[in-house]
């Protein structure tokens, strides 16, 4: 009850920010936008994302499976599509989607232990491979002129410090066999929940499927690598973003346009609502432009996020749809 509260108080926040800024601003931005649209970059913008969600889904099948996934590979980029929406109205730093992405891949017919480490070690790749990019993007923009973000550059050091400890750690006890998950299920308070109880083969399987990928070093590299791919499409994504409406395009806007765009997301906002369009306002100020080309930018980058979620929406609302006829059927 008190999540829903403060996800509800955050929500007309963002909404009143947004408005305001829309009234203020708005249109100048849609100006901005309208002027002088090239579809050529507009097209490569939605190649570069289905070339972005397809590698990442790549990887999440190479990581469960190796060269070859028990799901098809569009199959996992609807599952990574719906994990990304719920991801997104949801806030929870991208974390909100994995158990929709461990649930839809299980129901595919892989077992749940297994689905639920394949998804446990694809976001920790994830995040591994990300880190550097964050911490390049944050010197990027510290050396042209936004000091602010002096603490941002120190937040994703030591995150990036604790995410490998916290690897190393975790694989340590992969090791020998002490396990993670099951360990925390088998703790007694836990053990005392009939639920934990009865599922506890499932943490088990959980755990030995994550012991079982870190074994396997080789896939791992490979996996990760595919990850930093990802990480330079995203950026070709939001160059293709900013060539398509004209907006500011240097090296520092497109790295400013994805820092702005991940720090919003971190906030607990249902959708990032205002705050997404509210941060690439303020950073685009640090660099010296006006306030309507930063809000152009951030309509822009709402379109991208809309993009990203379509097929996972429609995926979901067909499955939806599907099941509905069926129950009625049933009847």
């Amino acid at each position: 009850m008190r999540s829903k509260l403060i996800f509800t108080v955050n929500l007309i926040v963002g909404v009143a920010i947004l408005a305001y800024v829309l009234h203020r601003f708005g249109g100048d931005a849609i100006a901005i936008l309208a002027a002088n649209p090239n579809p050529a970059y507009g097209l490569g913008v939605v190649f570069a994302a289905a070339a972005t969600v397809l590698m990442l889904s790549w990887r999440w099948g190479f990581v469960m499976g190796g060269w070859h996934s028990p799901v098809g590979l569009i199959q996992l980029s609807l599952f990574r599509s719906a994990a990304h929406t719920l991801a997104v109205l949801v806030p929870s730093g991208k974390l909100g989607g994995d158990p929709l992405r461990a649930w839809l891949v299980a129901r595919s017919g892989i077992s749940g232990g297994r689905a639920i480490g394949g998804v446990t070690v694809d976001r920790t790749l994830e995040i591994g491979s990300s880190a550097p990019f964050s911490v390049l993007f944050a010197v990027l923009l510290l050396q042209h002129g936004v000091p602010q973000l002096e603490q941002a550059l120190v937040t994703v050091l030591a995150g990036t410090f604790a995410l490998a400890v916290g690897v190393f750690v975790a694989v340590r006890r992969l090791r020998q066999g002490r396990g993670l998950v099951a360990s925390l299920a088998r703790s007694a308070p836990l053990r005392r929940l009939t639920a934990v109880d009865a599922r506890l083969d499932v943490a088990i399987d959980a755990d030995e499927t994550t012991a079982d990928l870190v074994g396997r070093p080789r896939r791992m590299a490979i996996a990760f690598g595919a990850g930093l791919l990802a990480n330079i499409l995203v950026i070709a994504e939001f160059a293709m973003l900013l060539w398509a409406f004209g907006l500011p395009s240097d090296t520092t806007a497109i790295v400013a346009a994805i820092f702005a765009t991940g720090a919003a997301h971190m906030l607990p906002i249902p959708a990032g609502v205002g705050v997404l369009e509210g941060a690439q306002v303020w950073i685009f100020q640090m660099l010296g432009y006006p306030t309507d080309v930063g809000l152009a930018v951030g309509l822009a980058v709402r379109l991208r996020e809309l993009l990203w979620m379509a097929p996972g929406v429609g995926y979901l609302l067909l499955t939806s749809l599907r099941s509905s006829l069926s129950q009625m059927r049933d009847e």
